[in-house]
């Protein structure tokens, strides 16, 4: 395959929204939210993503916890205290830039055949690809990509690693804590 490489981008931000959460997890309630995303992404493939935990473990989509609750129990744990509480609670803006949020992918044809194989996808919007199976290509290149972020930020830094095949282009939505004290 011509053109494969690996990509990623990273933005900072000063804390993480209910609304990033509730996109990255897919927890659309909401019936208008719902609605309005079916066009950015595939429902009937909304079942193919998944997340890979602490030790490279890939499991469901966990969405019992958003992961601005995922951010204050993992600092909780490790007794860190998020610098933009204070401020917050003083009605000021958050200040401190506490997390990154990387999104990591690739060339959208090695990424889909990675994540379907020679399955036939239709990629038209409202479409039904509710008999499509992942394929372990795409999470053993989620498992390296995790393991790649763990060595660089170290895995208690790793918050949420989410893994979407409902999208044009399977890709992982990583959010890292860059806080050490």
């Amino acid at each position: 395959m011509s053109g494969a490489k690996n990509v990623i981008d990273m933005r900072p931000g000063k804390g993480f929204t209910t609304s990033q959460s509730n996109e990255h997890l897919r927890r659309l309630a909401d019936r208008e939210a719902a609605k309005k995303a079916q066009w950015n992404y595939d429902p009937s493939r909304e079942r193919l993503n998944f997340e890979i935990g602490k030790g490279g473990v890939v499991m469901k989509v966990d969405k019992t916890k958003s992961i601005h609750q995922r951010i204050k129990e993992n600092l909780e744990t490790r007794g860190i205290k998020d610098p933009n509480i204070p401020l917050i609670n003083q009605g000021k803006d958050p200040y401190y830039r506490t997390v990154a949020n990387f999104i990591l992918g690739g060339n959208r044809e090695v990424m889909r055949n990675l994540a379907f194989g020679n399955q036939k996808v239709n990629w038209e919007h409202g479409a039904d690809n509710s008999d499509l199976k992942r394929m372990p290509g795409i999470e053993a290149w989620a498992k390296d990509a995790y393991a790649f972020m763990c060595k660089k930020y170290g895995e208690q830094n790793i918050a949420a690693f989410v893994v979407h095949l409902d999208e044009a282009n399977p890709h992982v939505h990583c959010t890292v804590l860059p806080i050490t004290s």
